[in-house]
């Protein structure tokens, strides 16, 4: 590994105070780096994920990232995206006048990303940042309810019997719970869950539930990832879009007449830390749905890699 300083950053991503959201490790500087040196360099930082910064891959980007968790590389992390943008503002690697927004182009493994970068006067943490996400494509994924529960540590009757299991483009599942306590009395066995997801090509699965304890939060859900090396993320962004659309899909949330529906999205481990994410739901005149999601970020501490 070649010995020269890179510069990183540990970032509290979806959150407005140190401590909370969903910490991710941002390196700068990478392009010489080859894979096997950025997965050892994940591993170390042993959070559910690294970004990588490196130049442009595609003509139509500003910048490249990818992302590793301490053992696999992953096609999209929306946290670590969030993260990784507010690394480079941080670093005066994208400027902005005055109060004006700014916009980047992310090379990534899931296509090209836009991100922009709000500006919040007035507020400590004064920037929300956006990134429009791939068009969610959920296909329905019938999975009986006592497997889930024995998965999940739930009986039958507390999962949602009129909302379909999804897969994601992610191979991510979206299971909707009957209630916000459900979420919350979820245990899985990540043991089984790990072998299930691992015979079946997935990613994750997002326990969620409509039924939240106060109207302003449209959502509120949990992220099991063992078989991508992470039993429980705090905040995943990148479901969010997915989520979003769902939630506009079946009614869950208000559509206006020019078919926006805007949510409050919360995701908390049970007992542990929490986050915040804002989404919006786009519906297109093929009726996919544009997403974006967006959530601010707070710098917890940087150095070096020597």
């Amino acid at each position: 590994m070649p010995t020269m300083q890179r510069q990183y950053f540990i970032i509290d991503a979806f959150a407005t105070e140190r401590f909370t959201g969903n910490p991710a490790a941002v390196v700068l500087d990478t392009n010489d780096l080859e894979e096997p040196a950025m997965q050892a360099i994940a591993a170390e930082f042993n959070l559910s994920e690294t970004a990588f910064v490196l130049p442009p891959q595609t003509g139509e980007g500003d910048v490249r990232f990818r992302w590793f968790t301490p053992t696999t590389e992953v096609s999209m992390c929306g946290h670590a995206t969030i993260a990784g943008v507010h690394a480079l503002v941080q670093s005066g690697r994208v400027s902005r006048a005055g109060n004006e927004s700014a916009s980047l182009r992310i090379d990534t493994l899931s296509g090209t990303l836009t991100a922009f970068v709000e500006s919040i006067p007035g507020q400590e943490v004064g920037q929300v940042i956006w990134l429009e996400l791939p068009t969610p494509q959920l296909v329905d994924y019938p999975v009986a309810g006592v497997e889930l529960s024995t998965l999940l540590g739930l009986s039958p009757d507390q999962f949602e019997a009129d909302l379909p299991i999804v897969k994601t483009q992610d191979n991510d599942l979206i299971v909707f719970a009957g209630s916000f306590a459900a979420v919350n009395d979820a245990r899985p066995d990540f043991g089984k869950l790990k072998a299930w997801q691992s015979k079946r090509g997935l990613r994750g699965l997002c326990l969620a539930s409509s039924k939240t304890l106060t109207p302003s939060i449209h959502v509120q859900s949990r992220f099991f990832a063992p078989a991508a090396g992470v039993n429980e993320d705090p905040v995943t962004g990148s479901v969010h879009g997915p989520l979003a659309a769902y939630l506009a899909e079946h009614g869950l949330v208000p559509i206006d007449d020019n078919g926006l529906a805007g949510m409050q999205c919360v995701q908390a481990k049970a007992g542990g830390r929490a986050g915040v994410v804002y989404a919006l739901a786009q519906r297109q005149h093929d009726d996919t749905y544009a997403v974006r999601i967006g959530g601010q970020a707070v710098t917890v501490m940087k150095g070096a890699l020597v």
